[in-house]
Order: structure tokens, then sequence, then C-alpha cells
């Protein structure tokens, strides 16, 4: 039988501070002299603190001081931790005797320590204060009873019940709990149960009920499997999930089988819990009744069912999961997906593989997606093989996970593949593939020569894609491959490496850009390239004198109000007051200057707050002004006001 989880309550205090006090003992000159310090007139401190250390170190002779205190306002807490944890039956007997004197607090104290202590013979006396008028007193009475367990305390604790005042009776049940749990850690099943029933079947509050079932199916046995099935198909949820949490913590086998047989009778939100339940025990005995629920249920059962599956993990369920990874429901198929990606085990990949070997056109796109989700890089030749199904969309799937799965190694293979590509979708899978191991490669400029070469007799489209793949892998020798194809013959692949070079990553492509931005045959691509070409600008290898410089170079060209927008925004990521010059005189063009005005007040703002402010703060406070008088917002205006005070404040004026 598994043994119960007991909650942690003072008797584990008591067994931890009697093995310290054997690890631990004292001299009977260190136990006197604690003794006389609870004898003295010491500080409270002192006394506490030696009581703590009686509680590790003493013996009978500590146990009359100790006693002594048990009624004191401000020690008899410290003085009951103290005689707990000490072995001698003689405090026992001191702690019997104080029932007889003690009143209020201090006796509902005392009861609680005769109950940490398991005082069998004072169980009468604890009985006698089941009627206390004081409901303290009789409720720590009932607590105290049910941790000493005997039948003799067990019988007090019925006996009185009946007659017990409502606001005591929830301490009753506590204390019969209590008992049943020692009783059920203790092996003493037969008793155990006897109480767990006479709770469950009881009128007491929810949670003794559920306790009481859930102690009678922890205690194991033929009841256990009965009571789950019972319990799951009752109408009150809590005792379900009561009866779930206790089969999981139990985890015995005929459980699952009871669970499993009584799993397609339920409705689906009893069967939801049920299977999760199953999931979590991951006993394989529940995974038939788990597969026929996947493969035919409610979506969200179909759904849970397949969770479960997946948490069990057995190589048993994965022909159903595989299945259903092409499921007519979609999200049904995003599960199953999901479970197969995550199996354990060879048995798994051995699967996806021979899946992809298939002739269902779906099944081999689920299979390429898994091969990419579970990294299997050994069947990267398979997925090269799959780029040449012939179903498109398996073809378009495999060229594109080469992308996630492959290396340079693998760039050779696509451009092969790219040549034999058939439509526009194959072409930009490739190109993104391309794309995706040049960005990730160490030295991707080292199949820039691979790429250029394999332009030669390509269609345009496939040459368009190529010269995009080049911007992601950069160089020189990229870098002039593109400017051939921009300044070739071709207007459409013109254009094409007009826009592979607007996408470039470093500043060497910037000279390439402004030109363009000047010279290229559209308003498109012109307003492409100067946004490429101020993108650039904005890179943190450049000195910020540098990209203002940059910026200049670009002023001619920002004729139209997006153009100019465009480089305000590039200056107005600049934190020196030059950047305010280059901005005054957009102050003057209706069409930009509310943003020339935010450009010069977020410049001034920064600049202001460094450490040698006073040495730039002349430069901005003309600007300042202007934006003061010229912004129509009056936020704009008191801002630019606040930042004048400061420039100025700054210089010392």
């Amino acid at each position: 039988m598994k043994k119960l989880t007991l909650n942690l309550t003072l008797a584990g205090v008591l067994l931890l501070g009697a093995s310290a006090w054997m690890a631990t003992a004292a001299t009977p000159e260190e136990i006197n002299q604690l003794v006389a310090v609870l004898k003295s007139d010491a500080p409270q401190k002192e006394k506490a603190d030696a009581c703590r250390e009686l509680a590790h170190k003493g013996d009978a002779s500590a146990i009359p001081a100790l006693a002594a205190l048990l009624g004191d306002e401000k020690l008899a807490h410290n003085a009951r931790y103290g005689l707990e944890t000490i072995p001698d039956p003689a405090v026992d007997t001191a702690l019997r005797a104080s029932l007889d004197k003690l009143q209020g607090r201090f006796l509902v104290g005392a009861i609680g320590s005769v109950g940490v202590r398991r005082d069998i013979q004072a169980v009468g006396k604890l009985a006698g204060f089941l009627s206390d008028a004081n409901a303290d007193i009789a409720q720590a009475a009932a607590r105290a009873l049910g941790s000493i367990a005997s039948p003799e305390a067990i019988a007090a604790l019925k006996k009185s019940l009946p007659g017990t005042p409502a606001a005591n009776q929830l301490a009753h049940y506590e204390g019969l709990l209590r008992a049943a749990e020692r009783l059920a850690a203790a092996g003493q099943t037969a008793p155990a149960s006897e109480v767990y029933q006479q709770l469950r079947a009881s009128a007491a509050p929810h949670q003794i009920r559920a306790a009481g079932l859930r102690g009678l199916i922890l205690l194991g046995g033929n009841q256990s499997a009965s009571l789950v099935t019972e319990a799951v198909q009752a109408q009150d949820y809590t005792q379900t999930a009561v009866a779930l949490r206790a089969a999981m913590e139990l985890g015995q086998v005929p459980v699952w089988q009871a669970l499993a047989a009584v799993l397609p009778k339920l409705v689906p939100d009893r069967q939801i819990g049920v299977i999760s339940a199953l999931g979590k025990g991951g006993s394989e005995v529940g995974i038939p009744a788990l597969q026929d629920l996947a493969k035919q249920a409610e979506k969200s059962v179909r759904l849970a069912a397949i969770r479960a599956l997946a948490e069990i993990g057995s190589p048993r369920a994965l022909a159903t999961l595989l299945a259903l990874t092409t499921d007519a429901e979609r999200e049904v198929a995003t599960a199953a997906q999901d479970a197969v990606a995550g199996f354990p085990g060879k048995e798994a990949d051995a699967a996806v593989r021979a899946m992809l070997s298939g002739q269902d056109a779906a099944a081999k796109i689920a299979a390429i997606e898994l091969i990419n989700r579970r990294r299997l890089l050994d069947c990267i030749p398979d997925v090269v093989k799959a780029a040449g199904d012939a179903d498109a969309k398996v073809r378009v799937t495999a060229l594109k996970r080469l992308g996630d799965l492959g290396t340079p190694a693998e760039i050779p293979t696509l451009l092969k593949l790219l040549g034999q590509t058939k439509g526009g979708q194959e072409v930009g899978a490739v190109e993104q593939s391309l794309g995706s191991i040049c960005a990730r490669a160490e030295k991707p400029e080292a199949a820039t020569g691979l790429i250029v070469a394999a332009m030669k007799g390509a269609t345009r489209d496939q040459q368009g894609a190529l010269l995009r793949v080049l911007s992601v892998a950069g160089g020189s020798a990229s870098l002039e491959a593109v400017r051939t194809a921009v300044n070739g013959t071709d207007q459409e692949l013109r254009s094409e490496a007009i826009r592979a070079l607007g996408e470039w990553r470093t500043a060497d492509a910037a000279p390439d850009l402004l030109k363009l931005a000047q010279t290229a045959p559209t308003p498109t691509d012109k307003m492409l390239c100067l946004r490429s070409y101020l993108g650039l600008a904005a890179q943190a290898e450049i000195t910020p004198e540098q990209k203002l410089a940059m910026c200049k170079d670009a002023m001619p060209l920002a004729q139209r109000p997006e153009e100019k927008r465009l480089l305000l925004g590039a200056i107005g990521g600049l934190n020196i007051p030059e950047a305010v010059v280059q901005i005054t005189p957009f102050l003057a063009d209706e069409t930009v200057k509310e943003e020339a005005c935010t450009a010069i007040l977020t410049i001034a703002d920064r600049v202001l707050q460094r450490s040698k402010a006073a040495q730039f703060a002349p430069k901005l406070m003309d600007p300042l002004t202007k934006v003061a008088g010229a912004t129509g917002n009056a936020d704009r205006a008191k801002r630019a006001q606040a930042l004048l005070e400061l420039a100025k404040k700054k210089t010392g004026k």
C-alpha cells in the first residue's frame, strides 16, 4: 500500500527535535546553567533562548523549571517548545498535571503540546474538555485527540460529535481526519477506512468529505478503483477532482484500468479530467481508450486525448498520433504535430522518416515539418529527394525546410534545385532557404562565387532571387555582382538588383544607394534607395559625424514631404548639436514643420543632459527659440520654452 503523505505538523517537529537532542546531548553542567537562567531574574530573551536550547539538550532535570513557566504570560510558548522534544515520560506527567491548573490560552497551549506528544494517558482528560464552554479549549482538545489517534481517542471524538456546537464541529472533524491519517500511515487500514467512511458520509463541510474520499482511495486495495469511477460520475465536480488527484497520487494499475473503462461513458468535461489524469499518470493501460477518443470525439476531448498520449510517451501511441497529423480538423492536426514533435525516443524518429517515404502528399508535408522540428539532420537527403516530388506543395515545403535544416554545405544542392524549379513559389522557397543559410553562416560571403556562377543561364525570376540572396551574403564580391546587374541593359533584372541593393546591410553600399536615389528610373526605386541609404546611416558602427555627413549628402534628394520626413527621422536620431543646424531650415517648410520641431526638441533634450552641456547649450538657444515660435502645438511650444530656459541656465545667462 502506498504511504500517505501527511501534513507537516508539530509531530514532525517532535521527531526532528528528538533526533537533534540525541545528536547534541549536553553535559549536566550545561543543562544546570540553562535551568538556572530560567529560575533567575534574567531578561525575557535570555530565558526564551534557554528554552530553545533545552529543546535540544534538556533532560529530566530541566522538566520542573520548564513546567513552572507553562502559565507565564511571556514565556509559556517557549516553555512548551522546550518540553515537547525532551524524550522523557516525565514531560507527559508534567503536561497532564498542568491541564488541571491552567486556564484560557495557557490551557489551549498545553492541550496542543499533549497532542504533539501523543500521550495516550491524557485521553480521558482531553475528552472532558470536548464540551468545555470555551470554544478554543474544546477545539484544541478535539485536534489533540486526533493526533493521539488511539481507539479511545477516536471513540471520544465520535461520541462527542453529535452534541457538539456547530462552531466546534469542524475541529472535531479535523481531529478525526488526523486520526485516520495516522492510522493509515501506521498501516492500520481497517480502522482508518472506518473513520474515512464516516467523514465521507457525514454532513461536514465539503472539504472534510472530500478528504474522507481521498483517504479511502489512497488506502488502495479493491475499493480504490470503484471509489474513483463512482466519483468521476458524481454530480459534484469537487468529488471528481479529488478522486482524480488521489488516483494520480496512488498510481495503481487497477485504478487506471477502471478509469479507462468508464471513460467512454462520461460527458465531455468529465472525460477531459479523466484524460488529463491518465496522461499525467503515465500508465500505458489507458492508451487504447485515449486512441479511440483522439480519433473520434468532441474536438476538446480529442485535443486532450492527444496531449495525454504525448505525456504517456509510449511508442504504442505513435501510429495514431502520426495519422492525426493530417486530420481534417486543423486544431487536431496541429496538436498531433506538436505531440510528435516532442515525442521521445528513436522510434519516433524512424516513424517520421518512414512517413516521408509514403505516397500521401499531406503526410509527406507533415513529415517534412516534423523532421525540421525534431532536427533530424540525417534526414536532409530525404528532404532533398522530396524537393523533387510530383506534388508542388511537397516540393515547396521541402525547399523551405532545407534552409532551416541545412548548412553552407547544402548551398550547391539548393542552387541545383533552383535550376530545376517549376514556378514562382518554388523559386521563392529556394531564395528563402539560401538566405536563411547565409544569415546563419559564419562567413556567408564564401558562397558568393557559387551564387554568381548560378546566375548564368538562370531565368529572370531565378536571377532576381539570387540577387536578393547576395544582399544577405554581403561582401565585396556580392556587392560587385549586384552593381553589375544595376548597370546592365536588362531593365527587369536592373529593377531586381536595385531592390537587392536596397536591402544591403553594410555601409559599403552607401555610395551606390545615394547615386541610385538620384538616378533610379522610377520614383518608387528612388524612394527605396533613399530609405535604404538613410537606414545605413543609422548603423551603430558609423560615428555620429559620419552619419551627419551622409544625411547632408542626401538633403538635395529629399524633395517630397515623405522624403523629407525620412531625412528628418535619420537626423533626429543624432545626439550632436550640429544636427540641429541641419534641421533648422525645415522649420520654414509647412509640410514637415512639426516633424522638424520634434527632431530639434529630441536632440536638444539629449544634449542638455550631458556633462558637457554648457559647451553645447549656446548652439541650441536660437533653434529652440525658433521652434517655440514655429510650432502650432502647445505642448511642443511649452517643451521648447522649458529647454530654452535650461540651455540659458547651462550657459549661466
